[in-house]
Formats: structure tokens, C-alpha cells, sequence
């Protein structure tokens, strides 16, 4: 990370949002106080237990979409990730995902099949800049309210700080409404030398999953209008889950693991049955 300019000052209030997968996941995002919702790619494939590589259609993650917006009241942001291999499908994808009750879509410039950009370990590519351009002009022709937020992985790609610099500031002459900039574990001390230099093009978009030390105020120093806590919750869900399993499939006794299970009146409370 660079050290701080300091004629850098936070920008007005940053949203803060969670990665959730389902209805009852986004329901305790929006108990527990956060401004909106992020369904990502990842997030939603974990749910379908299948690699994040494109395998989930515009369809089931709008149905996933109709399914959130059902059970909360937050702003739902969707991945798009990179517009399933085309423009049509890009275009579809942004009809559908709009009619589901999404409030802003991001679309990024990996090329399909997409790979998850947090494996730090894989070689990625591409697709070219003014190819992606056209993407997202074609698509931000297509939504009515929608926002869309187009997402640069030239870092992840290692095609370093200038490269994304470039093509971000061609995509933000798209008619997009926001700027996404991607890092992994290999790329992460690039992603301040970046926002340096396209802070104020545009409102910016970040996921820091692989800066966890880095308070929301410094993010929010360098232009971030949005933070997005991206897969948290399943994160968490793997950490605690199997082995409260591992346990109760041991003692086969409930007794055993009662101490690190909610009560049934919470589940009740989450889903709006009465309790007493």
C-alpha cells in the first residue's frame, strides 16, 4: 500500500455491503445494519456447490434475484460477471436481472469462461478494451433505472497499474455509472497506485478481500463510494459448520452441540413467525 497523500479526503458517507446467497443470508445482512446487498458470483455458485466459472446462466441468478428482493428491502448489486460470452447474453442478462429487482449490476472484462479472480495462482485473459467498451455501451443501452458498474481485472490479469488505468478510463466513457477495480493476494499493492489516478472518474467500487487490514476510511480516502465484504458469510458458514457437524455425527446427541446452535425461536424470528 502507498503512503497516504495527504490532499486525499474522504469522500461523503461509503456504502457498505455483504455477499449473501440466499433470502435468509441477505435477511441477517440487512438485521444486522448494512446498506445493501452483494450477490456475488462466488457466492451464489457455493450455494449451487459448483466452481465460480460461469456456470451459473442469467437465469438462476435471476431467480436467485427474485429471491432476495422477496425477503429484504436493501439495494441488491448482482455480478454479472462478464456478461455470460456475449453481447446478447450481456443484454439479456441486464433485462433480467433489472425485472428480478436488482439495483446495480457489475460486469467485468475477464474473457468466458471467467475464472474466480481470487485464484492468485492462474494465468487469465482479457477480452480486448475497446471489445469490452462496446459491452457495456451495448448494455447500459438496454437497462431502464438500472445502474451498471463495469469491473477492471487487469491487475489480477498482471497486466499492471498502467493497463488498468488505461481501460478504465475508456470503459468510463461508456455511459456506465461506476468503477470496479479487482485485486488478488499477487496484485493487492497495486490497487492504491490505481485509485490515485482514476479517483473522481467515476464512483468506485471495491472488494477487499485480500486487504482484511485495511479500515474502511482509507478506502474511502482513495474515492471508494461503495465496500463491498464479499463472501463473508459463506466463508463463515465453512468455518463453523462442519465441524458442529463433525461433532453431532460423532455424539449423536443434540445435547452436544446445543451450546453452538441458535435457538429454534430465532429461527422463527428471521422468518417472521410468532414466537411465544
Amino acid at each position: 500500500m502507498t503512503t497516504h497523500d495527504t490532499a486525499l479526503r474522504p469522500t461523503p458517507a461509503t456504502s457498505i455491503g455483504v455477499g449473501v446467497h440466499d433470502a435468509l443470508t441477505a435477511r441477517m445482512v440487512q438485521s444486522a445494519g448494512f446498506d445493501l446487498l452483494w450477490l456475488g458470483s462466488l457466492e451464489v455458485c457455493s450455494r449451487f456447490a459448483v466452481p465460480d466459472r460461469n456456470l451459473i446462466t442469467p437465469t438462476e441468478m435471476a431467480s436467485v434475484v427474485r429471491e432476495v428482493r422477496a425477503a429484504t428491502t436493501l439495494p441488491i448489486y448482482v455480478d454479472a460477471d462478464n456478461g455470460y460470452g456475449s453481447d446478447l447474453t450481456a443484454a439479456r442478462a441486464i433485462r433480467l436481472f433489472e425485472d428480478a429487482g436488482a439495483h446495480t449490476v457489475v460486469i467485468e472484462d475477464n474473457v468466458f469462461p471467467k475464472r474466480n479472480s481470487l485464484a492468485a495462482d492462474e494465468a487469465r485473459d482479457l477480452m480486448d478494451t475497446e471489445e469490452f467498451a462496446r459491452r457495456l455501451e451495448r448494455v447500459t443501452a438496454e437497462r431502464k433505472d438500472l445502474r451498471i458498474v463495469a469491473r477492471c481485472e487487469a491487475l489480477v490479469a498482471g497486466l499492471g497499474v498502467d493497463e488498468a488505468v488505461r481501460r478504465m478510463r475508456r470503459y468510463a466513457e461508456t455511459g456506465v455509472d461506476g468503477l470496479f477495480v479487482q485485486v488478488n493476494k499477487k496484485c493487492k499493492d497495486q490497487l492504491f497506485p490505481v485509485l490515485e489516478q482514476v479517483r473522481g472518474l467515476l464512483p468506485i467500487t471495491l472488494a477487499p478481500t485480500s486487504l482484511p487490514e485495511v479500515p474502511l476510511e482509507t478506502f474511502a480516502e482513495y474515492g471508494a463510494t461503495t465496500v463491498l465484504f464479499a463472501n463473508v458469510v459463506v466463508r463463515r458458514m465453512l468455518a463453523t459448520l462442519p465441524p458442529m457437524l463433525s461433532t453431532l455425527r460423532s455424539e449423536c446427541l443434540l445435547a452436544a452441540v446445543e451450546p453452538e446452535i441458535a435457538p429454534v425461536e430465532q429461527v422463527l424470528r428471521m422468518t417472521d413467525e410468532r414466537v411465544g
